[in-house]
């Protein structure tokens, strides 16, 4: 009986973290400056103020919970806690590349192509982080649970 409530609570868990690892994702994405930052290879640094107002929503449910991650195997426990600290120090790092207007402007374009490989990886970790705690919240059709 202990193990059936166990399991519903690692499922209910697992489901809230998606929605909020989703919501992180999407965030990161939809924020248009990010996505300008790919232009900077080519000289469109005019955005890099605005990269100073990015802000990713607050990791509630991950903060809330983390006494709580070890209903999941210690690989899932690691890549919960990875994302969740690389996503919290993505907005530090933007924030650092809008104050670089000053910086010469071969290294400003560095910074911009590091943070946007910053971004690329953060996501593919988040959408593999996503798949596996989809297996977790629907065994037989874990397919169904989007990323939104």
């Amino acid at each position: 009986m202990l193990h059936f409530g166990r399991g519903r609570t690692r499922r209910g868990l697992a489901s809230a973290l998606i929605g909020e690892i989703a919501a992180v994702i999407e965030g990161m994405e939809g924020f248009e400056e990010v996505r300008k930052l790919e232009d900077m290879e080519i000289g469109a640094e005019e955005h890099l103020d605005e990269l100073g107002a990015f802000t990713l929503p607050k990791f509630s449910v991950y903060e809330s919970n983390a006494g709580r991650l070890d209903l999941f195997d210690a690989a899932v426990q690691r890549q919960i806690v990875y994302f969740f600290t690389r996503a919290g120090s993505l907005a530090g790092h933007l924030h650092a590349l809008a104050s670089t207007r000053r910086e010469a402007k071969a290294l400003r374009k560095q910074h911009a192509i590091d943070a946007q490989k910053e971004i690329n990886n953060l996501s593919e970790l988040g959408d593999d982080l996503l798949r596996d705690l989809r297996k977790l919240v629907s065994k037989k059709q874990p397919a169904t649970i989007s990323r939104a």
